[in-house]
């Protein structure tokens, strides 16, 4: 880096114009030999300045590195150049070229417009380090004119800022241990599984920000004793994941338009009535149909009734026993001389204790001809709770019934709803697009993938969220409108955390283009692509392969009896097999037009009989060789490293799509 000067006072030699009468542009002029020169780069005629200091500031490997320094100025501009390890305090000796623990300085005068000269760091001990450059300008030397930079969280960058508004301009330099970059096999959701521990590493190790030649690596996938492989292909570079891992917040963000309860995921039955409890018993175990959130709808439609007799006040008799077709909290339609926009509930049944025909509503009839009037009538009763949001609160919520579940109203306050025994409730998981998240918002970005897990959605990646409407559907005028949108990724105005001069936390907005459930919340997300371009986006490192294999390791075994002309074939070790995959050959193996195909005995381990497609006759101990399979797999390769980057990380090649332990 470096930065120069300004000045107030211009010298004899600047001009404005040519020799060849061309004007500069604006805020240059022209040097005696024709060369154009920033106004900002004058050095006053009167002042004694440093002008530049360039030295590398960028990471230091783990190993000594000497790097070489370069101080701008005038003729006469005294400096004192000091360097301090952060991390013991001692202080760099320019004659000796070691830290110790006393203090030392560079004290210099340029002599002519630059000092030279070098530092000579030394390697790692322990764990990172830290180099605090401070340079001094003397009394009677300036430093050019102070211009900050700052990192996004408002912090500042002293590395990228220039000059000094005093006599002391401080730099740093940031020394790190070796990095691990280590390549494994990954089988996403387990799907194609391996012995613990079984997918298998290689590793390389290489300075933070620093480029490596090609080098070989290989590593070993081994399936379970029981389990085999077989190839499905060759791995290209596509087939390297690279994810990082944010973590969801504990409440999901409703979007403008959107159903968060798009179906209903689940039945049960009620066993009994409730009217103003907020405790519901069902008639099965609530885990096995209900969680946490799920809205709480009755399945049937509204159920009616008959009204027998005159109505006056707030009484009801009805056709039936009223417990069977309503429940407390049920809104009542159909009364005569009440307005449709006037709400009608029911408050008790039977409330008197001797009519199980009777109800009793919130709302008060006239008598006379306008009581008789509803006689015959038809009331309709519609659940308070299929016209107002409620909530499962908590399963089995006293620890004492697993078939209990606890509600809340959709405002968080006590409001209840009353139920019929026998009813059957709906419950609609709540699912959302939009998630909060801890990290990652500044590296996440559309189109990305959700690796598979317990609460994510099938094929989820991150999209833009769009609410539509369509007009004239399935006309030649169909058109699309789009209410409402929200981009795919947000920081939401929230500033980074930065740590030595990186980003190290970024909170944000996520956007799926599928809703995912409630039990999402909390969860540790794997976001990820392929290829060696999502590599270097998402872990920054810049790598290339070349010479990608995979390769299986052919199991043997010998034969325990001799076989005459008999297609079961008893050997010492079963393993390494797949059914109407894996063939056998061997000294006596009759190939006909290739090697018999064994189609039974593969998937176990000991001794004991495979059954071939072709009767053989083998002596006893013979060696077979087992084709097509085996439970060893190598996935060789070499990589280029173009550049480091900045933490330990691990690419992941996907065994999904390289091995399978079934036949096709």
């Amino acid at each position: 880096m470096s930065y120069h000067g300004t000045s107030n006072t211009t010298q004899s030699t600047q001009s404005t114009v040519n020799a060849r009468g061309q004007k500069a542009p604006d805020g240059y002029h022209y040097m005696p030999d024709g060369t154009l020169m920033l106004d900002s780069q004058m050095i006053l005629s009167d002042e004694i300045s440093i002008t530049g200091f360039d030295l590398d500031l960028s990471d230091l490997p783990a190993t000594s590195e000497r790097r070489r320094f370069n101080i701008l100025g005038n003729r006469g501009a005294e400096f004192i150049l000091e360097i301090k390890d952060n991390t013991t305090g001692y202080y760099y000796n320019f004659v000796t070229n070691v830290f110790q623990v006393s203090p030392s300085r560079l004290e210099e005068q340029i002599a002519g417009n630059s000092y030279n000269g070098s530092i000579t760091f030394p390697a790692v001990t322990g764990g990172d380090d830290q180099y605090d450059v401070y340079l001094y300008a003397k009394p009677g030397t300036i430093h050019a004119a102070y211009s900050e930079v700052r990192f996004g969280d408002g912090s500042l960058d002293i590395n990228n800022s220039t000059g000094s508004n005093s006599l002391m301009m401080q730099k740093v330099i940031y020394q790190y241990a070796a990095l691990t970059l280590t390549l494994q096999g990954y089988s996403i959701g387990g799907t194609v599984p391996a012995t613990p521990g079984g997918y298998g590493t290689d590793t390389i190790s290489i300075n933070r920000g620093k480029p490596q030649v090609k080098t070989a690596f290989s590593f070993t996938t081994t399936a379970a004793t029981n389990a085999a492989y077989r190839i499905l292909k060759q791995p290209v570079a596509n087939d390297v994941l690279a994810f990082i891992e944010p973590v969801v917040g504990s409440a999901p963000i409703d979007l403008p338009g959107e159903n968060i309860y798009p179906a209903v995921s689940d039945t049960d039955t009620v066993d009994g009535a409730t009217t103003t409890a907020t405790k519901i018993v069902m008639d099965n175990n609530v885990a096995d149909n209900i969680v946490v959130g799920d809205k709480i709808t009755v399945e049937t439609t509204d159920l009616t009734d008959t009204v027998d007799g005159t109505v006056s006040g707030v009484k009801i008799v009805m056709d039936s026993n009223v417990a069977t077709k309503m429940a407390v909290g049920d809104r009542v339609l159909g009364l005569r001389n009440v307005g449709d926009t006037t709400l009608v509930q029911v408050v008790a049944l039977d409330p008197d204790g001797d009519n199980a025909k009777e109800f009793q509503i919130d709302f008060v009839l006239g008598g006379g001809a306008a009581g008789s009037a509803h006689g015959g009538s038809t009331l309709t009763f519609q659940p308070k709770c299929n016209r107002q949001l409620f909530t499962v609160a908590a399963l089995n919520p006293d620890a004492d019934n697993v078939k209990a579940f606890s509600y809340v109203a959709d405002d968080g306050g006590g409001g209840t709803f009353g139920v019929r025994d026998g009813a059957t409730l709906s419950f609609s998981n709540r699912m959302n697009y939009s998630w909060p998240i801890n990290n990652y918002a500044d590296v996440l970005k559309e189109g990305m993938v959700l690796v598979p897990g317990t609460n994510v959605t099938a094929d989820t990646s991150i999209g833009v969220y769009e609410d539509t409407l369509i007009l004239f559907e399935g006309t030649k005028e169909e058109k699309t409108i789009i209410k409402n949108t929200r981009p795919a990724l947000s920081t939401l105005a929230k500033k980074p955390t930065v740590v030595k001069g990186l980003v190290t936390v970024q909170e944000g907005q996520i956007v799926f283009n599928k809703q995912q459930v409630l039990a999402l919340a909390g969860d540790t997300l794997k976001v990820g692509g392929y290829g060696e371009s999502e590599i270097l986006r998402v872990y920054g490192w810049e790598v290339k392969f070349t010479d990608l294999a995979i390769a299986l390791t052919a199991p043997t075994t010998t034969t325990r009896e001799a076989t005459s002309a008999h297609a079961v074939i008893d050997v010492n070790s079963k393993e390494g097999v797949i059914n109407n995959v894996s063939r056998v050959g061997g000294i006596g193996i009759n190939s006909a037009l290739q090697n018999p195909l064994i189609t039974a005995g593969g998937g176990a381990t000991g001794t004991g009989d495979w059954t071939m497609d072709a009767v053989q006759t083998l002596e006893n101990g013979i060696t077979l060789t087992v084709e097509n399979t085996s439970r060893v797999a190598t996935i060789t390769g070499n990589i280029e490293i173009v550049k480091a980057g900045y933490a330990d990380q691990t690419l992941r090649f996907d065994i999904n799509k390289l091995l399978s332990t079934s036949a096709p």
